[in-house]
């Protein structure tokens, strides 16, 4: 059962999900979803999901619609996403603005980030994102 707020579930977990093979994230995506779990995407999620795919569009459309998407609200938001950018560049640790999107979302609404990006954790080594570790 949960313990400790909604699970947002990155592009890379959900690609594995998705995948011909699962690997253990996916796996670990299925059984959360399985045990109701509170999984959540933003926006940008389905975007990265749904423009690399050319199969089965409107049935993985259909699916990423069940579940609540967070959005960043105002010019504050969206702010910090750009300090969180420069903090981690002025560290050596690089960031893609998306990523940058991605993890104020999280911060913002109190999520655990569900990622096989490498990059969040050296983020989390310097901002208080909580990462999903799978049981």
């Amino acid at each position: 059962m949960s313990d400790g707020g909604p699970i947002l579930v990155d592009t890379s977990v959900w690609i594995d999900f998705f995948g011909p093979r699962p690997g253990p994230a996916g796996e670990e995506l299925r059984r959360l979803i399985a045990e109701s779990e509170p999984v959540v995407l933003t926006g940008i999620v389905v975007a990265e999901v749904l423009q690399g795919l050319i199969h089965s569009v409107d049935v993985i459309e259909k699916y990423l619609g069940q579940w609540e998407l967070l959005a960043l609200e105002g010019f504050e938001a969206y702010a910090r996403a750009a300090k969180m950018f420069r903090v981690a560049r002025s560290r050596g640790l690089t960031l893609t603005t998306v990523d940058a999107l991605i993890a104020a979302t999280a911060l913002d609404y109190g999520a655990r980030l569900f990622t096989l990006d490498r990059d969040f954790e050296g983020l989390a080594k310097l901002l208080p994102l909580k990462l999903y570790r799978p049981r």
